[in-house]
């Protein structure tokens, strides 16, 4: 049950994270279409990943967590070019470390299941 919570949490956050990033997307330079299609294509395969949780579940979880470090990545070159201000990259950096909490614990409950049944 607990899992279920962290799973649904990690879905919400993760949405809102999206929402916050999209609307600062429409202020970068028309030089940068690379980087906002690569920060617009991991958005939709960090979803892709939660939903096809519910099959493999620690391999799409370990694939979430390799997305969003590539989204932390992306945010991070915004930031350093100056497309994203410091406040959004602080509201940014904590929508981040929720995440990622959460997927850890998911992770870790997963894997206490496994060495329970093993």
């Amino acid at each position: 049950m607990e899992e279920a919570k962290s799973k649904f949490r990690m879905l919400v956050v993760t949405e809102q994270l999206i929402d916050y990033v999209n609307n600062i997307l429409p202020d970068y330079p028309k030089k940068e279409v690379v980087l906002k299609q690569n920060i617009e294509k991991n958005q939709y395969e960090l979803i892709e990943n939660l939903f096809a949780y519910k099959r493999i579940k620690e391999k799409y979880i370990k694939d979430f967590l390799i997305k969003l470090a590539m989204y932390d990545y992306y945010i991070d070159i915004s930031y350093h070019k100056k497309y994203v201000s410091k406040h959004k990259m602080q509201c940014i950096i904590r929508m981040f470390m929720e995440i990622r909490k959460l997927a850890y614990g998911v992770l870790r409950g997963l894997q206490n299941v496994v060495s329970e049944n093993g």
